[in-house]
C-alpha cells in the first residue's frame, strides 16, 4: 500500500508530510518544507559521541567528558522538535512508513558526511558490521504490533547493504518512561533490561528513532561491550535537544 502511495504522488498531489499543502514530491514534503528539513539537518555542530549541539562541530559536550559513555560514536539527522516528532510519531503509533524517505534523509546525509569514504561506494572505516535495532519489550510490541528501529534498520540495511540483527538482543524488563525519571532513578530502571541471546561481531550500530537522555542506548551499550562487542555507534533519527536550548 504504502508503495502504491508512492507511485501516485508521483502523478497527483498529495498533502505534504508537515503542511498538508500539495505536493509531487517522491519523499512527501513540498518545496518550502524542504528548504526548512534541509536547514535543520545542517545547521549547527554536534557532540561525536552522543550528538547533543555543541558550539564547535567534534567537540565533545561536557556531560560526556563527565560521565563516559559505553557507546562509541552518535550520528542523529535532526534534534527532536516538531517537524521532527510529527515524522516520528506518524511512523511510532501510526506505523506509516510513508514518511520514511522524508524521515531518515536527513540520518543518511549526516552518516555520508560524517564517515571519511562514500558509502555506496565501499565500506568506509569505521564502517559498522552489523545494524541493531533498538529492541523493546515483547509487550510493547504486542500492543504496538511492530518495532519502529526494526522498521528503521531494515531500511538502512538495505541502503547500505548491512544485514540486520533483530532478535539477538532481547528487552526483558519494562521501565517507566525516562522522561518522568533523574539521572540515578533512569541508570536504576535499565538495570538488567536487555539480554544478548546470540553472537555479535566487534562493530555493532545501534539504530533508534530518538535519543533523548543516552541513558537506554548506553544501558545497552554496556550489554553488548560485555559479551565481546569492542565498539558501538548509534544511528539515530532525531536527538532531543539540551533542556532550554
Amino acid at each position: 500500500m504504502n508503495f502504491l502511495s508512492g507511485l501516485t504522488r508521483l502523478l497527483i498531489p498529495a498533502p505534504c508530510l508537515l503542511c498538508r499543502m500539495p505536493t509531487l514530491s517522491s519523499d512527501g514534503l513540498c518545496p518550502q518544507c524542504d528548504a526548512v528539513w534541509g536547514d535543520l539537518m545542517t545547521s549547527g555542530g554536534r557532540c561525536p559521541v552522543c550528538a547533543i549541539r555543541v558550539p564547535e562541530p567534534g567537540m565533545i559536550c561536557a556531560d560526556c567528558i563527565r560521565h563516559p559513555r559505553a557507546f562509541d560514536r552518535t550520528v542523529a539527522g535532526l534534534d527532536f522538535d516538531a517537524p521532527a516528532r510529527a515524522l516520528i510519531h506518524r511512523l511510532k503509533f501510526q506505523r506509516d512508513t510513508a514518511v520514511m524517505a522524508a524521515l531518515l534523509r536527513p540520518m543518511t546525509e549526516a552518516i555520508e558526511t560524517q564517515y571519511p569514504q562514500s558509502a555506496a561506494a565501499q565500506p568506509p572505516v569505521d564502517w559498522p558490521d552489523v545494524l541493531l535495532p533498538m529492541p523493546i519489550h515483547a509487550r510493547r510490541r504486542r500492543e504496538r504490533g511492530f518495532n519502529q528501529a526494526r522498521l528503521m534498520a531494515d531500511w538502512l540495511g538495505r541502503r547500505y547493504g548491512l544485514p540486520v540483527h533483530g532478535k539477538v538482543v532481547r528487552r526483558v524488563t519494562m521501565s517507566d518512561p525516562q522522561s518522568m525519571l533523574d539521572a540515578a532513578a533512569r541508570r536504576k530502571s535499565l538495570r538488567g533490561a536487555f539480554a544478548v541471546v546470540g553472537a555479535l561481531p566487534a562493530h555493532v550500530a545501534i539504530v533508534d528513532d530518538v535519543m533523548t537522555t543516552g541513558s537506554t542506548t548506553d544501558s545497552l551499550a554496556r550489554v553488548l561491550k560485555r559479551v565481546g562487542v569492542v565498539r558501538v555507534t548509534v544511528w539515530v533519527a532525531a536527538r532531543t535537544p539540551r533542556p532550554g536550548a
